[in-house]
């Protein structure tokens, strides 16, 4: 009863979709061994930076973490003040 409906029923949904795709004629190791070599020569290509850009990028980075640290914290306890004073009113 527990695999006729619900999430046990997805599941076997999920398999025999697997199946399809997979075809008849070929296995999962030969459908890997097929597909090894593509996922080798699709490495990402980056952009050469210099040192001095690259510091420069990482500097500014910095900058901007650092002020919005202090927006949330900022934020964070503007919060807890108002928290604090309503519970303050409400409880005396």
């Amino acid at each position: 009863m527990a695999f006729g409906f619900g999430p046990g029923r997805e599941m076997m949904k999920s398999v025999q979709s697997n199946r399809k795709q997979l075809g008849k004629s070929r296995s999962l190791k030969e459908n890997h061994e097929r597909f090894k070599d593509v996922l080798d020569t699709d490495k990402p290509e980056f952009k050469k930076v210099s040192e001095e850009e690259l510091d420069k990028f990482k500097e500014e980075f910095r900058r901007k973490k650092q002020k919005e640290d202090q927006q949330n914290k900022l934020i964070l306890g503007i919060t807890f003040l108002i928290v604090f004073v309503i519970f303050y009113i409400v409880l005396f």
